[in-house]
């Protein structure tokens, strides 16, 4: 398959594969088969967080991969115009099926805002985006949280309008991963692993980068199947 790298489908596969095992646990939780606050526990909100970083690089990275030489706003349109619809589907969907903790600034929310302020971040050198990114992080560690009276912004820090989201992913910090899979580029290259391979073997790995390679719409409807599935059982 052209103009695929491997080695980042795999990966993305195994975050999808993670989510997909995470979101089991949360529709267990949802219907009384384990306790009520299982996926609250610190080591299930790590594993989640985990999840959540891994997808915002690999988004970052492949972002700059793509429009590094020139921006490429067929591809960029295609992929992040696809994205932000999704995300608002997301966002009525969850309205309609939990109301208050509905999705409003979820993980395909922040990887759409995320992909349109890379594009401003292309012409920074590895170092600067470690060092944006840094300090990013490090104003989300010193403003005090939540913001109180500033719901209107609750899409760039956190602040009162979702404390009960479903899934919550303000910009501040959430935007530092990505960042971070931008300033990757230049290290992987040198490394030389960001050649366009896809001769492999083994039918894990294989399976795996397919998962990567439709990460999306797994996204999207795996919720769902494991929905209707318990509803059935």
């Amino acid at each position: 398959m052209p103009n695929r790298i491997l080695w980042i489908d795999v990966f993305r596969g195994i975050s999808i594969l993670a989510m997909i095992i995470f979101h089991f646990a949360f529709d267990l939780m949802f219907f009384g088969f384990t306790k009520p606050n299982l996926i609250y526990q610190p080591d299930w909100q790590l594993f989640q967080r985990t999840i959540a970083s891994s997808f915002l690089f690999l988004a970052g990275l492949s972002l700059f991969i793509t429009h590094q030489a020139q921006i490429n706003w067929k591809s960029f349109f295609r992929r992040y115009g696809a994205t932000t619809a999704f995300a608002i589907l997301i966002s009525i969907l969850t309205y309609f099926l939990f109301e208050a903790e509905m999705i409003r600034f979820g993980i395909l929310h922040v990887i759409s805002a995320s992909g349109l302020i890379g594009l401003f971040l292309l012409r920074l050198n590895s170092l600067s985006l470690v060092l944006l990114a840094f300090s990013i992080f490090l104003i989300n560690l010193l403003i005090s949280k939540p913001l109180e009276d500033h719901n209107i912004w609750h899409w760039i820090i956190y602040t009162p309008k979702t404390p009960s989201s479903l899934d919550y992913r303000p910009i501040i910090p959430w935007i530092v991963p990505f960042i971070l899979g931008m300033a990757s580029f230049q290290l992987f290259k040198r490394w030389g692993l960001l050649e366009y391979k896809y001769n492999i073997s083994f039918r894990e790995l294989s399976l795996l980068s397919w998962l990567g390679r439709n990460s999306l719409i797994i996204y999207l409807v795996h919720q769902p199947i494991l929905f209707a599935g318990f509803l059935l059982f």
